[in-house]
C-alpha cells in the first residue's frame, strides 16, 4: 500500500476485527513471564519501562496493575485507540500508551527496562529487525535490561513476501473465518538472531523457550544488556 511499510498491514488487522467482532484479536492474556523478569531485576514503580509494539496492551494493562510505570508504544493507531479505550474503562491514564513507528523515530529518554513481545517476528528485512535492536541499544540505560519475547522455536526459518503483506487472506478467529490482511512473518533461528544482537553491540544475559505466550506453541525469549 502506498506510503506504509509492510508491517503497517498490522493496523488494517486490527481495524478489520475490531469492527466485525468488538475483541481483541491476540486476546486479553497477559505474559506471565514479563513480571518474573521485571521481579528477577529488580524493577518497582520508580523504574522507566518501555513496551515496544503494545498491540492491544494487555501486557502493558496487567504490568500498570500491578504497579509498574509503563509507557507502551506501537505502530499502529488502530491499536493504540484501543488501548486508551481499554485504559479508560479500567481507570487507567491513557497517556501510558502512544503511537511510534521505532525504526522511523527515537525518543529523547532512555529506560530501565524496555521490552517487546510477538513483535520481531513481524520484521522482515534484514535491515528492520537490525533497527529494531539498535532502537534497543540507544534507549536502554547503561545498567538497563531489554526483554525480546519473539515466535519460534529456534530451529524453524519462514519468511514472507512483504510486498503481500496488505492482501487479504482468510484467518481464524474464535470459531470462524475472517477476511484480514496478510502481515508479515519472519521466524529465524537461535543463530540467526544472535548475530542480528551482535551487530547492534547488546549483550545476551539468557535464552530459552517460553510456552506461555497466548496464542503461540512456543517462543524465543532474550535477556539482554549494552
Amino acid at each position: 500500500m502506498k506510503n506504509k511499510k509492510y508491517y503497517e498491514a498490522y493496523d488494517d488487522r486490527y481495524k478489520k476485527i475490531h469492527e466485525e467482532t468488538s475483541l481483541a484479536w491476540a486476546g486479553e492474556r497477559p505474559s506471565p513471564t514479563l513480571e518474573k523478569l521485571l521481579k528477577k531485576y529488580g524493577a518497582d514503580e520508580n523504574s522507566s519501562i518501555l513496551e515496544i509494539g503494545c498491540g492491544e496492551g494487555q501486557n502493558a494493562l496487567n504490568l500498570i496493575n500491578l504497579g509498574y510505570n509503563i509507557e507502551a508504544s506501537d505502530v499502529s493507531p488502530e491499536a493504540i485507540k484501543w488501548c486508551k479505550e481499554r485504559a479508560r474503562v479500567n481507570n487507567i491514564d491513557e497517556k501510558h500508551f502512544f503511537v511510534m513507528d521505532i525504526l522511523k523515530n527515537s525518543l529523547d529518554k532512555k529506560y530501565d527496562f524496555i521490552y517487546s513481545v510477538a513483535v520481531l517476528h513481524m520484521l522482515v528485512e534484514d535491515e528492520d529487525r537490525i533497527g529494531f535492536f539498535n532502537f534497543i541499544r540507544s534507549h536502554l540505560k547503561e545498567n538497563g535490561r531489554a526483554f525480546v519475547i519473539v515466535m519460534g522455536d529456534g530451529k524453524e526459518t519462514r519468511k514472507t513476501d512483504a510486498s503481500k503483506a496488505f492482501e487479504l487472506a482468510d484467518r481464524p478467529f474464535g470459531d470462524k473465518m475472517v477476511r484480514v490482511a496478510t502481515t508479515s512473518c519472519r521466524m529465524v533461528t537461535w543463530e540467526e538472531e544472535f548475530e542480528e544482537i551482535k551487530k547492534a553491540n547488546l549483550k545476551i544475559l539468557d535464552h530459552y523457550l517460553d510456552t506461555t505466550i497466548s496464542g503461540f506453541v512456543c517462543s524465543m525469549a532474550v535477556e539482554l544488556s549494552l
